[in-house]
């Protein structure tokens, strides 16, 4: 590798250099399909610009050896396309350089052709509060007059548009990250007793792409970085996964372990989940993360991994995709929770999620992943959220599972099967849909009987702020009864549960932290499960 001097250069390909420096007056062009790779020092004191579009975003990496030494000094400039204002079509973007200043940011995109949405004092960008679950834009006081507003906190995410039929590319100007980087994330449903969310959007903070999961990088990638089983524990285990916003008003599309290879872009923002209520937690991002190769950012389909057995349901009113939940199968993976392959939906009151065979804490999950073995014979309870007198039908689409492989929907309460290989389940519901207890996909070999069915599909669990358990799935009958017992033996709670209501709690309220047993009788059937109180 050599030192290279710039006078005036234009990049559409991959280049390294040990060193590179543009000369004053003189310019370096990184076009949309092209990256630097610099072992060393990145210096400017000319004009050093990297261009995008909607689908292709340049790189450069400086001090891609990883030794330390190297640096970026003078400021450059990404023009890094963000979608438009339209209905729904906003993006969650963050700075791809650091020391941005908002002042500045605001003042380059407001005229000409890379601009920035505005409507009154309001600039379209702005900042998620978890705490809240408010969106906050800059207004002239905060970003436009004021050069107080200080600068984008690196590694953070933004939303923020475009006007719409503009170029949609918007400036940043600042240095090119090259060290560790790390961005503080929170629970605040946890903290705050349910009034906040668990989610916290955070972005890319280099110029270059990044790996996300291990078919990207098998040991450098966000998700590893922040959860590994015994490792690393920076993320919520039920939510391990990248929730890219669509941008069209049908939700996240959810990225992890399951998913093909996948890169995020200069300057991507994303939402992840914690499950720390405390300050101390903050997800990380290295240098070993960051590659040249990459396509798309996150404003696209949802994706399946091409080489994994899995497929989708998806639920339709009329023609219109109302929303989805994934099946995902593959060696080592189980009934219960494997998290970075099982991924809960983004919204837990969504129109179809499913739960977890075994081990369900109540968790709606739009990936819903399982070893190999299930399909030769499972039961999944699905959770349908639907308002009555609305017709809507659930198909099954995408399928990478083997042909004679039979998948069935359950209708408990009309007492019906519908093999969703050969035909869709349709219904308009008499009554609103909500929870579990109605619905459920068998998969494979599997004999139906009705003392099975508590056995079977009854979940109990306990919320970690819960002062009760709660019990899903209940048959229709008014024969369910509970009991709660204590490790030495001893009953603390009895109660004669319902009939025909699916979802129903007893109280722990008083209880000594401790391990108690919860047995649940119905009809014939027994159902044991551990709960911790604390």
């Amino acid at each position: 590798m050599r030192k290279l001097i710039l006078l005036i250069t234009l990049v559409s390909f991959t280049v390294q250099a040990q060193n590179l420096t543009v000369s004053s007056g003189k310019s370096w062009t990184v076009e949309k399909t092209g990256s630097v790779k610099i072992a060393g020092n990145l210096i400017n004191n000319g004009t050093f610009t990297l261009n995008s579009d909607a689908d292709e975003f340049s790189s450069v990496i400086v001090d891609y050896d990883i030794n330390g030494s190297g640096s970026s000094t003078g400021n450059i400039d990404y023009n890094r396309y963000v979608n438009a204002e339209g209905t729904n079509e906003w993006d969650l973007i963050g700075s791809p350089l650091d020391a941005v200043s908002i002042y500045t940011f605001v003042s380059n995109n407001t005229s000409g052709t890379a601009t920035l949405a505005t409507n009154g004092s309001a600039y379209a960008v702005g900042e998620y509060d978890n705490a809240t679950d408010t969106w906050t834009n800059y207004t002239t006081a905060t970003a436009g007059v004021d050069e107080a507003a200080g600068n984008f906190d690196i590694g953070k995410g933004y939303q923020m548009a475009s006007v719409d039929g503009g170029t949609r590319i918007l400036k940043f100007t600042g240095t090119a990250a090259s060290t560790s980087q790390t961005q503080p994330i929170i629970d605040n449903d946890l903290a705050n007793s349910g009034t906040g969310r668990i989610w916290n959007l955070v972005a890319n903070p280099y110029p270059s792409y990044i790996y996300a999961n291990n078919n990207a990088n098998s040991t450098h990638n966000v998700l590893k970085a922040n959860y590994e089983v015994g490792v690393t524990d920076n993320l919520h285990n039920s939510y391990v996964a990248l929730y890219g916003y669509d941008a069209d008003g049908s939700g996240y599309t959810i990225y992890n372990q399951s998913s093909p290879a996948t890169y995020i872009a200069p300057g991507q923002a994303f939402m992840i989940a914690s499950d720390n209520s405390s300050s101390g937690t903050s997800i990380s991002f290295t240098p070993a993360m960051r590659t040249v190769q990459g396509g798309d950012d996150f404003i696209s389909g949802r994706i399946m991994n091409p080489t994994s057995s899995e497929f989708l349901l998806k639920l339709y009113q009329e023609e219109i995709l109302i929303d989805n939940t994934r099946f995902y199968f593959d060696n080592d993976l189980t009934l219960g929770l494997d998290p970075g392959y099982d991924a809960g939906h983004f919204n837990q009151d969504a129109s179809l999620i499913s739960r977890l065979v075994e081990e369900d804490e109540g968790v709606g999950f739009a990936i819903n992943a399982m070893g190999l073995e299930a399909l030769s014979g499972v039961s999944i309870p699905l959770e349908v959220n639907q308002q009555s007198n609305v017709p809507f039908r659930i198909s099954l689409e995408d399928s990478t599972i083997a042909s004679d492989v039979e998948v069935q929907l359950e209708d408990r309460l009309l007492e019906t099967l519908t093999l969703l290989n050969d035909e869709d389940f349709t219904l308009t519901a008499v009554e609103d849909l909500s929870g579990i207890g109605r619905f459920y996909l068998h998969l494979g070999n599997v004999t139906l009987g009705e003392d099975s069915f508590a056995n079977s599909f009854a979940s109990i669990y306990k919320g970690i702020n819960d002062d009760y358990i709660t019990i899903e799935g209940l048959p229709n009958s008014s024969k369910n009864n509970v009991s709660i017992y204590n490790l030495l033996g001893q009953l603390v709670a009895n109660k004669s549960l319902n009939a025909n209501q699916t979802k129903q709690t007893v109280s722990t309220k008083g209880f000594p932290s401790g391990i108690y047993v919860v047995e649940l009788h119905s009809g014939r059937s027994v159902v044991t499960k551990k709960i911790i109180v604390k």
